[in-house]
């Protein structure tokens, strides 16, 4: 039976998940909380990571490493850079890269040295989702709430569709454990824009 590991940021956007999960069983490891179960003939395993790159990053190893999971998913919510998207929509980041990452040259901005310039979701299950937007997602332990730092992420990736702070971690982590990604987001909040905090706290 194929082992899914889900990998969410906060306890709201993994409510619905852990819901629709048969024989839930729990195990606390380094902190968090991962709750494995059975659903559509899958086992999944489930956990908050907590924003940020090392929370997202350990939570990500100990899927792979403890759990033994044949796929991460990530869900969750994303500000939104580009003017194309609003509120509600969907992005798949087909490609993901750190906003905030400079080793020098002749390293390109977020790559880390040794490691690929960026990181990508598996193209397979990413064709499943032709129906959403898909391209460039930027992570950082940032949260962008203004617009010089927008335009600042921007100018650095100017394919970006939005803005995360776990996503280049996660994919990093799978990247060096040769585990297939996929990351699925949620525009939650549109960075520079008024009342951008209220908007992301209330999506």
């Amino acid at each position: 039976m194929k082992h899914i590991g889900l990998m969410f940021a906060m306890d709201k956007e993994m409510q619905f998940f852990a819901s629709v999960l048969q024989d839930l069983q729990q195990k606390t490891i380094h902190k968090c909380t991962f709750y494995t179960g059975v659903a559509d003939n899958k086992i999944i395993t489930a956990v908050v990571s907590g924003m940020g790159k090392v929370n997202s990053a350990l939570c990500t190893a100990d899927l792979i490493n403890v759990f033994k999971v044949d796929t991460v998913l990530n869900i969750g919510i994303a500000g939104g850079l580009d003017s194309s998207l609003k509120i509600g929509d969907f992005v798949v980041g087909k490609d993901i890269v750190y906003h905030d990452v400079w080793c020098g040259n002749p390293h390109k901005y977020g790559q880390v040295q040794g490691l690929p310039e960026m990181y990508h979701s598996d193209s397979v299950l990413v064709s499943h989702l032709k129906q959403y937007k898909q391209g460039l997602l930027c992570s950082g332990d940032f949260f962008v709430e203004k617009a010089e730092k927008l335009q600042e992420i921007k100018a650095n990736f100017p394919a970006a569709l939005a803005v995360d702070m776990e996503s280049a971690s996660i994919a990093q982590t799978c990247y060096l454990y040769d585990v297939p990604l996929l990351v699925l987001r949620q525009i939650s909040d549109v960075p520079g824009a008024k009342n951008h905090a209220e908007q992301y706290f209330l999506g």
